[in-house]
């Protein structure tokens, strides 16, 4: 027969104890987590880019970071310019993205504009998703240029 004495529970329990803590650091450091809130555009009642960036964005930050960084991004604002924004001829267009990255815990703003071609009229919404495609991809890549966002 087998007995557990309260001692030798206790010795268990000890053994155990730093297993325990190694695992939880483990979690904490995981590496490749991508996250993307788009929180503050539906409190803006934005769904549609909303649901669209939260969609495609993922995959651009890992396009840019690679698999094996922790990532995120909040965006915060997406503004579409009018035709004729741009200075120039009716057809162009400055739309303009913002919001927060974080890449391995560090914290960078993001605001880009990019010029773009207007289509009117957008027939099944093929331009307005090459439009928010632009915007995703940009910011994605203006948060790789940030100094410091790849140590």
């Amino acid at each position: 027969m087998s007995f557990l004495t309260r001692r030798s529970a206790l010795a268990l329990l000890f053994a155990a104890a730093p297993a325990a803590a190694l695992a939880d650091h483990r979690r904490e450091t995981r590496r490749g987590v991508v996250i993307v809130d788009v929180s503050p555009l539906r409190h803006s009642g934005d769904n549609a880019d909303a649901d669209f960036l939260a969609d495609v964005l993922p995959g651009y930050l890992v396009e840019q970071f690679g698999p094996q960084r922790n990532v995120s991004a909040r965006i915060d604002s997406v503004t579409y310019g009018p035709p004729g924004s741009s200075g120039g001829s009716n057809d162009r267009a400055f739309d303009t993205i913002e919001g927060v990255g974080r890449v391995d815990g560090r914290e960078f703003p993001i605001q880009t504009s990019i010029q773009t071609a207007v289509t009117l009229p957008d027939v099944g919404g093929y331009a307005a998703r090459v439009r928010q495609d632009q915007l995703a991809r940009s910011f994605a890549q203006w948060l790789a240029q940030e100094p410091g966002s790849w140590r």
